[in-house]
């Protein structure tokens, strides 16, 4: 299959060039010929001037000789004729550096230079005769501007126009069959390309597509099982992290047992991520995923990461070096989560492959661009690096163990419309430098806080996600009614009234997505509601928002997500 592939590949190439050549060549001579086409228009036009301008000069001339009035208005026009046809002339007769006339066929040659007509002498006589008059520098021979003498020099001239136009006719029939014979060539290379090539394909990857149809339908079946396992799998794992996290938060411990609930937190806090990872590669490799840009701080999101590795740079006897710029303090509308994602890996891969020494991470802003480097003194990268691999085996000894995230980084910065370049620091380690286009703002915002007469619906059936949800609406001071699925809630909303509406999708009785669509179209209630709900497919995201939701979280949740929620409905006010 291959072997006939690259066969039928390398016939359609040459075809191709072939075909290709013969369209850039008669191109190329087409238009060369349509510039000489221009030229030759504009000397049929400048010799069919010739024609009108000696009319010119013999009736100002004669007016000149005859008349007594209008002396200067005659005067003026004959100069301008006379000037006009005599640089007319000139350029006609013009000759090239080797002597050759540039514009004039051996009989337009005959006709100018030699006997019976001579007209070059002819038309050096009358421009002669004119200036005589016109500047009173000599006898002036009335006969010459008589209307014989005038017909006989203008039915000259018209055989001048006559000849230039045979003359581009003559170029023309010969572009127009020039034209016909590059036609004809065409056809014959693409009948040649059919034969010898298309119909061969065709024949061939019909034999082709028939074998691996079944093959293709099997592996489109295995995505989809992968794709709807992963989505089944992050749901039902998020519902007990929740819990988990939530408790671990509220643990009181000693200060001795403090590393211990900091190891558990971080553990959980891992399950989330890996399970982020796994959904994050499958929505980027299908062209799923879709940035969540947020306006948040720069400054304390890169901060964050590397509070993260201080600890970890310690323990391996490593010194962290954090060059963040000023410019870094501001707000700016980015897919933050994603950043600091990407930072994580490269400072996770520095470390890794660093047994002394330092991690410099360095960061500026620098014309809306946000340009990031970490560079360590590890082993560095044994051969040059243009690109990150997509396959897991096949990715370089430095990025070996977080094969995955690695992926994801190569596919986020691309989608961000950014650049990631990997090479060897002058010294030794490996040095990456990241670039990517914000849109930043100068002003930080202003502390807001949460109205606490607010008073919410949470929609919720699992009762442990109740708890934990009401429990931060508690500690944000905000009040608060439940209901155990969405047809509880609708009737809630008709006889009550909500500032805002925390919904679950899947529920049952009635789910998320008809509860919303109902308090939208059938009760008509315009009050924000936010999705609190553990699927995070894009799709049910999506169908959520067109039924009427504002927002979205996903599960687990935290506080800070819920005050973020709230700035984002604008129900926060600024601290003055």
């Amino acid at each position: 299959m291959f072997k006939v592939v690259a066969n039928i590949r390398t016939r359609y190439r040459w075809a191709l060039i072939a075909i290709a050549l013969l369209i850039s060549t008669s191109a190329s001579l087409m238009q060369y010929y349509f510039s000489v086409q221009k030229y030759d228009a504009k000397i049929i036009n400048m010799a069919g001037k010739q024609r009108m301008l000696s009319q010119k000069i013999a009736w100002h001339s004669n007016e000149l000789l005859l008349s007594a009035t209008n002396i200067s208005e005659h005067t003026k026009a004959l100069k301008a004729s006379v000037v006009s046809f005599k640089k007319t002339h000139n350029y006609l007769l013009s000759k090239n550096a080797n002597g050759e006339y540039q514009y004039l066929t051996p009989k337009l040659i005959k006709l100018y230079t030699l006997a019976p007509h001579k007209l070059d002498s002819q038309v050096a006589t009358y421009i002669q005769q004119a200036e005589n008059l016109l500047y009173q520098q000599g006898q002036v021979d009335k006969r010459i501007f008589y209307v014989t003498e005038v017909e006989e020099l203008l039915k000259q001239l018209d055989h001048a126009v006559n000849l230039f136009e045979e003359q581009a006719v003559q170029k023309l029939n010969w572009v127009s069959n020039l034209e016909l014979l590059f036609w004809l060539m065409a056809m014959f290379l693409l009948l040649v390309e059919l034969r010898f090539v298309f119909m061969p394909m065709e024949k061939e990857i019909g034999n082709a597509l028939s074998k691996y149809q079944k093959q293709k339908e099997f592996a489109q079946q295995v995505s989809q099982n992968k794709e709807h396992f992963i989505a089944r799998a992050s749901h039902e794992f998020r519902t007990p992290l929740q819990g988990l996290i939530t408790s671990i938060e509220e643990l009181k411990v000693s200060d001795t047992q403090q590393s211990v609930k900091t190891q558990a937190n971080y553990c959980a806090l891992r399950l989330i991520a890996i399970l982020d990872e796994l959904q994050d590669l499958q929505a980027l490799s299908t062209g799923k995923w879709v940035p969540q840009f947020k306006n948040e701080n720069l400054l304390e999101s890169c901060n964050k990461v590397l509070m993260a590795y201080e600890h970890a740079c310690q323990q391996k006897g490593l010194k962290l070096v954090s060059c963040l710029d000023e410019s870094l303090n501001c707000v700016c509308k980015l897919d933050h989560q994603r950043l600091q994602h990407t930072l994580t890996e490269l400072i996770s891969n520095a470390i890794k492959f660093t047994t002394e020494g330092e991690i410099t991470v360095s960061a500026k802003l620098f014309n809306d661009e946000l340009c990031v480097t970490v560079s360590d003194t590890g082993c560095g990268f044994s051969k040059e690096i243009t690109d990150l691999e997509f396959d897991s085996f096949k990715q370089t000894n430095h990025f070996q163990g977080l094969r995955t995230g690695l992926t994801r980084v190569q596919y986020v910065v691309k989608a961000l419309h950014g650049e990631i370049t990997f090479k060897n620091n002058e010294a030794n380690g490996a040095l990456v430098s990241l670039h990517l286009p914000i849109i930043a703002s100068k002003a930080l915002p202003n502390p807001r806080k949460i109205n606490d007469k607010l008073k919410c619906l949470v929609v919720e059936d699992n009762p442990l996600n109740t708890i934990l949800l009401t429990r931060i609406l508690s500690l944000l001071g905000l009040s608060y009614d439940c209901a155990e699925n969405g047809k509880v809630a609708c009737d809630m909303v008709s006889e009550n009234q909500y500032d805002i509406v925390f919904m679950d999708l899947n529920m049952p009785v009635m789910d998320g997505f008809e509860a919303i669509k109902k308090i939208r179209s059938d009760l008509n209630k315009i009050m924000p509601i936010i999705v609190i709900t553990a699927n995070t497919s894009q799709n049910d995201i999506e169908r959520a928002y067109k039924n009427g939701a504002n927002l979205h979280i996903h599960k687990p949740i935290s506080q800070q997500a819920i005050k973020d929620a709230l700035n984002s409905i604008s129900v926060a006010s600024e601290i003055n």
